[in-house]
């Protein structure tokens, strides 16, 4: 048919509002699997301490399930939370906030094992270093965290006795991403922890047919990345959205020249050499964060990939709360 009906799309806020004023006619019968789970709360704590780690399926979002378990069990043990649903996430970002704010480590790494490796040897061999880590990872299978590299590098985490590992899948094909060598280093004990919840945190980031896009997504995913950066990380940023947005009036800007940038960080103690400076500014690269090109003279510029209206709100709320 020709006919078509043009529907007015709400915008995301509206949409959240809508979705959870719906009534849930299940929800006894999701009470009823709660009060189950958490029974069994004291038993998935003593499979973690006898070395093995914790995988959760089923249908329903199992975020709230393992936050209740991390409350409740592991609220005074030192552990990590990582979203996989994250679009931006990347698994240098969760090893990096292990060697820099746990193990306050501030020298690089040459690859992601040695990285790992170096947080195995110092949770078990380092006497300041905790005693035990706790990994709470939400959607291990998440599009993030399905790269090779990444499962490669959680499982070599898991493989340490000093780490413990409880994480939830969502996909149905979420075994095929394991090959004998990482399942063995993982040393799942599988759990049906079916809830019958809505996926709302797990699909927030994603485009929706009822809702028009707005700054709104953008601002939260841009604060989501920041958040998982090192303090020195946040002030480099910090300093290119600055001097990009005192240009945003001049129609000839093409972005911060790389040795401006390297005087102004060296200026606030954020890098201590070119290296360290490039090595951060890739990773804003992997995050679709940061733009660079040649202007006629060879010069590097460098441009934040982030609308002007958006920056300004990120900005004006200021680093400090991340």
């Amino acid at each position: 048919s020709s006919h078509t009906v043009s529907l007015p799309k709400m915008d995301q806020a509206t949409v959240n509002r809508v979705l959870s004023e719906a009534p849930n006619h299940f929800q006894p019968g999701i009470d009823a699997l709660y009060t189950m789970y958490r029974s069994l709360f004291n038993y998935w704590l003593n499979q973690l301490g006898r070395g093995f780690n914790i995988l959760l399926y089923g249908y329903g979002s199992k975020l709230n399930l393992i936050d209740e378990f991390r409350n409740t069990h592991l609220s005074k043990t030192c552990h990590l939370v990582v979203n996989g649903f994250f679009p931006g996430l990347t698994i240098k970002q969760v090893l990096n906030q292990i060697t820099s704010d746990l193990l306050e480590h501030s020298g690089s790494f040459k690859n992601l094992p040695h990285q790992c490796k170096y947080i195995c040897t110092s949770l078990c061999e380092d006497e300041d270093a905790p005693k035990e880590l706790f990994l709470i990872i939400h959607n291990i299978d998440g599009a993030a965290l399905r790269e090779e590299k990444s499962q490669i590098s959680l499982s070599l985490l898991a493989a340490c006795p000093r780490i413990h590992i409880i994480a939830s899948i969502d996909h149905l094909n979420s075994p095929l991403l394991w090959t004998e060598i990482i399942l063995a280093r993982y040393n799942w004990i599988w759990h049906d922890a079916t809830t019958f919840e809505r996926y709302s945190a797990e699909t927030s980031y994603e485009n929706s047919l009822l809702s028009r896009q707005s700054g709104a997504l953008a601002l939260s995913s841009l604060t989501h990345v920041l958040k998982s950066l090192t303090p020195n990380a946040k002030g480099i940023f910090e300093i290119i959205s600055n001097h990009q947005l005192d240009h945003k009036g001049d129609p000839t800007y093409l972005g911060l020249a790389f040795g401006d940038l390297y005087q102004k960080c060296r200026e606030k103690f954020l890098v201590n050499s070119d290296a360290t400076l490039r090595a951060q500014l890739t990773e804003f690269r992997d995050h679709k964060l940061l733009r660079s090109k040649r202007g006629q003279d060879g010069t590097e510029l460098l441009t934040i990939l982030v609308e002007t209206s958006i920056l300004e709100q990120f900005i004006s709320q200021g680093l400090d709360y991340l």
